[in-house]
């Protein structure tokens, strides 16, 4: 019995972590220069992490979005 009530609150609990939505800061450059920053973006599709959601230029100045 005691091993069902934990496996049972084991599921509970992933559940309930899985459920929340994690939100990133992106930061948007172009030429070199901050140009934005959103706060709470959500993660979505395929991304399961911030830097998932980052497209930065690896030429120089920094151009793209940043996400942490």
């Amino acid at each position: 019995m005691k091993k069902l009530i934990l496996a049972f609150a084991v599921v509970a609990m992933a559940g309930a972590f899985s459920s929340c939505s994690k939100t990133c800061t992106c930061k948007t450059y172009a030429g070199g220069q901050l140009v934005r920053t959103d706060k709470d973006v959500e993660l979505s599709g395929s991304a399961k992490k911030c830097s998932d959601l980052s497209q930065i230029s690896l030429a120089n100045p920094k151009t793209g979005i940043e996400c942490e």
